[in-house]
């Protein structure tokens, strides 16, 4: 069974009336206690979406009309719906990027808003990025519909879900070749130990990057995530996973992490690996020598 959060509808829309609308939001979604993602995910998406209507409602004032509706659902989503008019000129384009959006994997999405971000950065308009920013913020597919109103506009009704426990914290036991991973999103502690020179190390290390990948919004929310390196030995093969699965988690948040690199006091190369790892992803480390 649905449970109704929070209903809005204004026929003219305008900036001034965002901050309320998002307070509002929270007021009314604040007693379910979610996490500060999910939050962030429902301003990001209401924000853009009533951005977007404005900006737009230059030919035809009605476009500047809303219906907003968030719903609890008993998936642990919340189902946000929206609709409003669009312009039919705009229809062909908004349909391809939506598709095009829809079927992209959220690493690749990540790395399409980075490529168009930098394109764009001198060109007016959002050339698609705050669709782009919604995606990566729900769990499903973006579903849309089409209704003609008059020869200049149609509505346009969009669906989306915010997960709201779709965080998993990634763990694997060491064996005999490779590391312990510890990887906890509430306690923002991350963590590789032991050793590591698997049997098919980018099987192995691939799968922690794809974690990442999908939990990086997460991540980039993180106030003082910790990570910890400690492996008393690693091949070439492994090194290079390493500093890759280090340079995904940085990306994601790279001011906010702290990366604290042990090594044995009387293993001098092993500290100039970690220093040399710091060098080669613009990041300082602490190092910490165990006794």
């Amino acid at each position: 069974m649905e449970k109704t959060l929070f209903t809005y509808t204004n026929n003219f829309l305008c900036e001034s009336d965002f901050p309320n609308v998002l307070q509002n939001i929270l007021n009314e979604t604040q007693e379910e206690h979610f996490p500060n993602v999910v939050h962030h995910s429902i301003r990001t998406i209401v924000t853009e979406i009533l951005s977007n209507i404005v900006s737009h409602a230059n030919i035809d004032e009605r476009q500047r009309s809303v219906q907003m509706e968030l719903l609890k659902t008993d998936e642990d989503t919340i189902k946000i719906h929206t609709k409003n008019f669009i312009q039919n000129e705009q229809l062909s384009a908004f349909t391809i990027l939506l598709n095009k959006i829809n079927l992209k994997s959220p690493q690749e999405l990540r790395m399409i808003q980075q490529e168009t971000l930098e394109k764009n950065l001198t060109t007016p308009g959002g050339a698609g990025i705050g669709l782009m920013m919604i995606r990566r913020r729900v769990c499903k597919p973006i579903i849309c519909k089409f209704e003609p109103f008059n020869d200049t506009i149609s509505y346009i009704e969009l669906e989306l879900e915010v997960a709201i426990n779709a965080q998993e914290d990634l763990k694997k036991d060491k064996t005999k070749r490779t590391p312990q991973v510890n990887f906890e999103i509430e306690n923002q502690r991350f963590e590789i130990s032991g050793v590591s020179y698997p049997e098919d190390a980018e099987n192995y290390y691939s799968e922690i990057e794809k974690w990442i990948f999908d939990n990086s919004e997460y991540i980039s929310d993180m106030q003082n995530p910790v990570l910890k390196i400690d492996l008393d030995y690693f091949n070439s093969i492994s090194l290079k996973n390493i500093t890759r699965t280090i340079k995904d988690l940085l990306a994601a948040n790279k001011d906010g992490f702290t990366v604290n690199w042990y090594y044995d006091a009387d293993d001098e190369i092993s500290h100039e690996e970690g220093v040399q790892m710091s060098e080669i992803l613009g990041k300082k480390f602490n190092f910490i020598s165990k006794k």
